[in-house]
């Protein structure tokens, strides 16, 4: 068995083009949000809060981030009965609520991303531009 492994990770550049993303995005819709970058160790790598975006916004937008790069799913999938218990087994970092996106390549989850402070199909707009900017990675 192989003692280490090639693996991917987000660089700033990705970081930086990813947030300058979601505030292009965020400006067409005209919302004012906050977003978020996690690694694959569910690190914030990246944070902005647009002006005027919510106080709250940008605690919810660190989760978003963390629950989709640590679960490898979009946020929002969590059945209503277990969302307790997966908020106490991550320690208060999980959300059921939408808008939060694994950065996924080649089948391995490189990060998350996470948009809030608007209406959640907004926020799952602006996560997807996100994303949607780098060209490889790839849509879940």
């Amino acid at each position: 068995m192989a003692e280490y492994v090639s693996t991917y990770r987000l660089t700033h550049e990705a970081t930086m083009k990813m947030l300058a993303a979601g505030v292009a995005k965020a400006d067409e819709l005209g919302v004012k949000v906050a977003l978020a970058v996690c690694n694959q160790s569910c690190e914030t790598i990246g944070y902005l809060v647009m002006d005027g975006a919510r106080h709250f916004a940008g605690r919810t937008t660190t989760k978003k981030a963390k629950t989709a790069a640590s679960q490898r799913l979009a946020t929002g999938y969590a059945e209503e009965h277990r969302v307790l218990s997966m908020q106490i087994r991550m320690d208060g970092d999980f959300t059921n609520v939408r808008g939060g996106f694994p950065v996924v390549i080649n089948g391995e989850t490189i990060g998350g991303v996470g948009a809030g402070g608007a209406h959640q199909d907004e926020d799952v707009a602006i996560a997807k531009a996100m994303i949607a900017v780098l060209g490889w990675a790839e849509q879940v």
